[in-house]
């Protein structure tokens, strides 16, 4: 009876608890905006420069996303419509890139994502206009009112506001096809006073724990004329195709778009080289290999590296029962990625959350049977991926390999003569050369066209070897006189020479 009586009253306790702490979220939201100057906020224009990152193309999945300079930047907010414009320059090679990035009105939660965390005043007019709770955490051992606002009952957007009413950070999610229901955070420093409106003079906005922008600002206009352009009507999406080359038996090329994938059949299974992209793009080589193979199981797909656009479809085959095969180092990025909710965008494995199976390759792995050898290398590649596998079959001496060589297309221009040769396919051929990796062609996953070895070496500019001429790291280190190979005889000694000879 005590249990029942206690159960009663704190469901008395939890129902009277809502109403007051959305009030309360809502008043400190209103007295946060009028600290800050944000009450009467209706457009705002940021010059500066910082740096941007690129998401999923860390060189290992520990390290940060690759940063690139911006020599100067503008980004303008119409906070009415809840729509804005990036405008940055990019210095990288030497160069100069000018970027435009739009968020319409009303566009889809990942672009509208971007704009909630891009300053903290789009969070303040957001959380004035959707349903507000509070809550108080600590973070560094300093004391915040979380505000938590809820967006057409499905996405979060929590703000971090000082006892000082200042909007120190801003968090929500995003899909993602490799780390399901992804963080995106920014925190708000060095505050400047720009016409009565505190503005943060440094933002650093990170996903997936990294930092994708850094923005350093050096003037502020607000309530500046703005005009931001209206949506375009997106052109429909093309239908995900996959197209099926035979280049050997039991070996087949899966083209289709720019990511393309290997199939190669066991004697009782199935193995496939990447699965690229996203959920659409796997269900559709599931398809075609279904179609090419209907009784045989696919019971491997192997990860050439964690790079996002190579590793964005494994989760419909961890659905699927596949074990995913991948470099050591990625092991247990993958598995911590694959356990990872994916409830905004749920695929097939939210639905089922089966349990994921990885393989780690730490130097070479071969998957061999009476019907076919298929062996694994990891090639570090310390300007790309230090974690990047290559597939040979020595059976049909083809290599399957992508991002360290893309065979130019026929019709490509040719390269200056005096043009620096790409690091990662000469990083390629000097890892196959260690390899002694007997190979005649080339099935690159990227790209329009196959390539063969003399391909290769003229693209690095290096003369052809053959490779039985190539140094062979197994060989003996001792000759049959018992000195180091390589090493010269001494000179003979003329006069013990002389003194035999009387």
């Amino acid at each position: 009876m005590r249990v029942r009586t206690v159960v009663r009253i704190t469901a008395l306790c939890l129902s009277l608890g809502g109403p007051t702490y959305a009030q309360d979220a809502q008043t400190i939201v209103a007295t946060t905006a009028r600290a800050m100057g944000a009450d009467a906020l209706k457009s705002l224009t940021l010059t500066g420069a910082g740096s941007v990152g690129t998401l999923g193309q860390n060189l290992t999945p520990t390290t940060a996303w690759p940063l690139v300079k911006v020599a100067r930047y503008t980004r303008t907010i119409d906070f009415d419509a809840m729509a804005a414009t990036l405008e940055i320059v990019r210095v990288q090679n030497s160069g100069e890139t000018p970027q435009t990035q739009t968020v319409p009105a009303k566009s889809p939660w990942a672009q509208q994502a971007d704009l909630w965390v891009s300053t903290p005043f789009a969070f303040l007019k957001g959380a004035k206009t959707y349903p507000a709770t509070l809550r108080t955490e600590a973070i560094d051992e300093v004391n915040y009112n979380v505000v938590s606002v809820s967006v057409d009952g499905k996405f979060t957007v929590e703000g971090y506001i000082t006892d000082k009413n200042i909007v120190e950070r801003v968090r929500t999610w995003v899909d993602n096809d490799v780390l399901g229901d992804m963080p995106v955070e920014a925190v708000y420093r060095d505050y400047k006073d720009f016409d009565g409106v505190k503005v943060p003079t440094l933002t650093v906005v990170r996903q997936g724990g990294f930092p994708t922008f850094i923005a350093g600002v050096t003037d502020a206009k607000p309530n500046a004329t703005v005009a931001i352009p209206a949506p375009t009507t997106a052109a429909p999406a093309a239908p995900v195709t996959v197209t099926a080359e035979k280049i050997a038996a039991g070996v087949f090329y899966l083209k289709g778009g720019s990511h393309h994938s290997v199939l190669v059949e066991f004697a009782d299974h199935l193995a496939l080289i990447e699965a690229p992209q996203n959920e659409a793009r796997s269900l559709a080589l599931l398809q075609e290999i279904k179609k090419l193979y209907p009784r045989k199981p696919l019971t491997q797909v192997i990860n050439t590296h964690h790079h996002f656009d190579h590793a964005g479809g494994l989760r419909t085959f961890v659905d699927a029962g596949t074990t995913i095969v991948t470099h050591d180092m990625n092991k247990p990025f993958y598995e911590t990625a694959f356990a990872t909710p994916r409830t905004l965008n749920p695929d097939r494995l939210q639905q089922s959350k089966h349990a994921a199976a990885v393989t780690g390759v730490k130097d070479k792995l071969v998957l061999s049977d009476a019907m076919q050898t298929l062996e694994l290398y990891a090639l570090k590649s310390p300007v790309h991926d230090e974690g990047m596998l290559v597939a040979f079959l020595p059976k049909e001496k083809l290599l399957v390999e992508v991002d360290m060589y893309t065979p130019p297309a026929p019709d490509a221009p040719a390269p200056a003569a005096n043009a620096p040769v790409n690091p990662n396919a000469l990083g390629l051929v000097t890892g196959l050369e260690k390899l002694r990796l007997d190979f005649d062609t080339i099935l690159p996953l990227h790209g329009t066209v196959k390539a063969t070895r003399a391909d290769l070496y003229a693209f690095v500019k290096k003369p052809l070897v053959p490779v039985s001429e190539l140094p062979d790291p197994n060989a003996p280190t001792v000759g049959p006189d018992g000195r180091p190979r390589g090493q010269a005889l001494p000179p003979p000694d003329l006069n013990n020479n002389l003194n035999n000879n009387n």
